[in-house]
C-alpha cells in the first residue's frame, strides 16, 4: 500500500461531518502510515485509528474509501474500497487530514457523493455544503450555524476543470436545483420542493435567492430597531417575486413571535409579497399540498391538481422530511 493515501466518497463525508474540534486535534497527530515495514493492514488499521479519533463511530465506517488515480493503484485488502478518480487530480480539492492521509474538499466530495446518495439525500447535501448550517453525523444530531465549506460556482468550475470525475453528470443535474446560503434544513426542503419540476412532485420554480440583505427605507425607520434586514427566501416566476419566510420550533419563542411579526410587517410595507412556511405543513400531507397550491395562486401558476402530481408530491415530502428528527426547527412529522 503506498502513501500517502487519499479518503474520499463516504468516508470523507463522514470526516466532514464529524466534530471539528476533533478533527483539527487529529491534524497535529503523526499516525506514522508511511513508517517503514509496516504491513497494509497495519496502516489500514492506523488510518482507522485516526478516523476514531476524529469522532466517527467505528461502526460507520466498516469499509474506508479510498481513491487513487490510475487503476494499477488499487488497492485490494479486506476493510478498504478502492475507487479510481483517472488523470488530471484537483490537487486544489484535497486537503492534508493529517501526515500522509489526505481527504477531498467538500466540493470534491460533493461530486463524488453522487456515487452513493440517492437523489433528494443528494441535493440536501448540495444545499448544505452551500449553505450556512451543517448536518452531524446522524439524523438525530442538531445541526449546527456555520459558513458556507463551498458554493454553487465553486462546484461547476471544479466540474468544467476537470471533467469526467465520477459523479461529474449527474452532479451537474442536481447543481440545476441548489443555490447558496440556505440557513436551515427547512429552508433546504422548502428550496427543494419549490425548484424540482412536476414531474418529480416540485413546484418547478428556477429562481430562488436565500436570506437577501435589504436596505430598510428611512421612512420605515420608526418601524424597527434595524436598519436592514433578510428575506428568508424570494422566488421570482416571470418577474414575479414572492417572499417566503420559514417558522420552525425555535420560532415559538415570544421574543422570536415580536420580531419575526415586526419584520413581515415591514416587508410588507417594503411591497414584498410574503407567504409563510411552517414545519406543520411539512408533516401533513393535504396542509402540505395547499401550502404549495397557495405559492402558486401568488406567483400566478397554473394549477396542478391531478391526482399522479399529488401522489408524487407526496413522496417527495415524505423523502424531504425521514432525517429531521432532531433538528432545532423542524417538528417531528405526525405520519
Amino acid at each position: 500500500m503506498d502513501t500517502p493515501v487519499l479518503i474520499s466518497h463516504k468516508t470523507a463525508w463522514l470526516v466532514h461531518h464529524a466534530p471539528q474540534g476533533l478533527v483539527q486535534a487529529v491534524a497535529q497527530h503523526d499516525y506514522q502510515i508511511g513508517a517503514r515495514g509496516l504491513s497494509t493492514q497495519q496502516r489500514i488499521a492506523r488510518i482507522r485509528q485516526a478516523l476514531t479519533d476524529c469522532g466517527i463511530p467505528p461502526d460507520m465506517f466498516k469499509t474506508i474509501d479510498i481513491s487513487v488515480v490510475f487503476a494499477f493503484e488499487r488497492i485490494r485488502t479486506n476493510g478498504v474500497t478502492c475507487h479510481v478518480l483517472g488523470q488530471s487530480l484537483p490537487y486544489g480539492h484535497i486537503d492534508e487530514l493529517t501526515p500522509g492521509i489526505f481527504i477531498t474538499d467538500e466540493a470534491f466530495t460533493f461530486v463524488l457523493a453522487a456515487e452513493w446518495m440517492d437523489r433528494i439525500e443528494y441535493l440536501e447535501y448540495g444545499y448544505e455544503v452551500c449553505g450556512d448550517y451543517r448536518m452531524g453525523l446522524n439524523p438525530s444530531d442538531p445541526y449546527t450555524e456555520q459558513p458556507a465549506t463551498t458554493s454553487k460556482d465553486e462546484i461547476v468550475e471544479l466540474l468544467d476543470q476537470y471533467p469526467g470525475k465520477p459523479g461529474a453528470t449527474r452532479a451537474r443535474l442536481a447543481l440545476r436545483h441548489v443555490y447558496d446560503h440556505s440557513a436551515s434544513p427547512m429552508e433546504t426542503a422548502s428550496a427543494i420542493a419549490l425548484s424540482l419540476p412536476t414531474s418529480e412532485g416540485g413546484v418547478g420554480i428556477r429562481g430562488i435567492e436565500f436570506n437577501r440583505p435589504l436596505e430598510i427605507p428611512q421612512r420605515l425607520w420608526h418601524c424597527t430597531k434595524a436598519q436592514t434586514l433578510k428575506i428568508d427566501a424570494l422566488i421570482t416566476y416571470k418577474r414575479r417575486e414572492l417572499g417566503i419566510e420559514y417558522k420552525g420550533g425555535f420560532h415559538d419563542a415570544v421574543e422570536r413571535k415580536g420580531a419575526d411579526a415586526e419584520r413581515e410587517a415591514v416587508l410588507a410595507q417594503m411591497g414584498y409579497r410574503i407567504v409563510t412556511l411552517t414545519s406543520a405543513q411539512f408533516s401533513n400531507q393535504l396542509a402540505f399540498h395547499r401550502a404549495m397550491n397557495s405559492i402558486r395562486e401568488e406567483l400566478g401558476m397554473p394549477r396542478c391538481t391531478d391526482a399522479d402530481y399529488q401522489r408524487k408530491q407526496n413522496e417527495l415530502r415524505k423523502a424531504l422530511i425521514r432525517n429531521w428528527k432532531g433538528t432545532k426547527d423542524i417538528e417531528t412529522p405526525s405520519e
